[in-house]
């Protein structure tokens, strides 16, 4: 499974669009956010950093919400999984309903979204979230499986996904995408992709580990492609402790307005986010793949805490909500800022709001 990717270039955030919410939820936390934060928590050490345990203390855990992903496939016999799948979803490449794991990507990247919250190892972000898992070519560019990620993304939509984790993205710096080119490389997906944000879909890309100034094609795809930023956000990752964005991740550059960073692990011994391999070890794991699929979860999660919003609505609280301050104010680098569950579970959204 490839893990193409690249960053930076500054640019102003001038969208009108994005929802300020601003205003106070009057309700405490049903529970205390201590009550979360167990070794099983602590273990996956990204959760802490972006406050998940305040979001579930509010009632955001992922339940009855559905996350599309589309990677090298699940092992979902694992009991890190059990319970977690709303579908069996497909594997092109064995052509057939259910997916196997040769590579162990997709494994890894699902276990850091919706690993069962059952006091092993660790969990996942969106742990009562479910899965609709899809296998696409294993060890090469996306480009050459165009069609079947289209296809992934529409079985996706039609069985009641509306966040698609896509934790891979072509080798071509996001400058040099133009809408022309892009149809070239993946016409089918690019159909897909516009048709699927117009019904309210929300893609989440990582913007690649080639430590660049600018990402790759995917996760900047809005610049050549504005209709799609709606639906799009771009991750960056940080070292575990949120201090820095780490040894690899390309920076949000040109997809700084839809762009937002969390921690993604690093390199050398405990540096990784702990997750699950495919063949049930508990494994470090670390990039912006791995980023990616933390703000699946967290979509998914913020989704369950507030059913009356839409995807699209829920991912423009999650930028707004952002922590922008100190390092995370450059947005060539950090994007919006620093994914905050807390600020995003207490603040009323602004289409609630209004």
């Amino acid at each position: 499974m490839p893990h193409p990717f690249s960053a930076l270039r500054t640019l102003a955030l001038t969208s009108a669009s994005l929802l300020a919410g601003c205003l106070t939820l009057p309700e405490q936390p049903h529970t205390e956010a201590a009550a979360f934060e167990t070794p099983e928590y602590r273990a996956q050490q990204g959760l802490e950093i972006v406050k998940a345990s305040a979001l579930y203390a509010r009632g955001g855990t992922g339940q009855n919400v559905i996350v599309a992903l589309i990677d090298s496939g699940l092992n979902s016999n694992l009991t890190e999984f059990e319970g977690r799948l709303s579908d069996p979803g497909f594997d092109h490449v064995e052509n057939r309903p259910g997916t196997v794991d040769r590579v162990g990507h997709g494994t890894q990247m699902a276990g850091i979204l919706a690993a069962n919250k059952d006091g092993q190892g660790m969990h996942g972000m969106a742990f009562d979230a479910r899965l609709i898992p899809f296998r696409f070519g294993d060890d090469n560019e996306p480009f050459f499986f165009d069609s079947e990620i289209a296809q992934s993304w529409q079985s996706g939509f039609d069985k009641g996904a509306r966040l698609f984790n896509n934790s891979w993205a072509n080798a071509i710096p996001a400058t040099e995408i133009t809408e022309a080119r892009y149809n070239q490389v993946m016409p089918d997906s690019l159909a897909v992709a516009r048709k699927l944000v117009e019904d309210g879909a929300v893609f989440v890309f990582p913007t690649g580990n080639e430590l660049k100034r600018e990402p790759l094609a995917e996760p900047g795809l809005p610049v050549a492609l504005p209709e799609l930023e709606k639906g799009w956000i771009a991750v960056v990752a940080l070292k575990n402790d949120g201090s820095a964005i780490n040894g690899k991740s390309n920076y949000c550059g040109v997809a700084a307005a839809w762009c937002i960073a969390v921690p993604g692990g690093d390199a050398g011994p405990q540096a990784g986010l702990l997750t699950v391999s495919k063949d049930g070890r508990y494994v470090q794991t670390a990039g912006t793949s791995p980023a990616a699929a933390l703000v699946s979860g967290a979509l998914a999660a913020l989704q369950s805490l507030y059913p009356q919003l839409n995807a699209q609505q829920v991912r423009e609280h999650l930028l707004a909500t952002a922590n922008r301050t100190g390092i995370y104010a450059n947005s060539e680098a950090y994007g919006r800022g620093l994914m905050d569950l807390e600020a995003a579970s207490r603040r009323i959204p602004g289409s609630l709001a209004n």
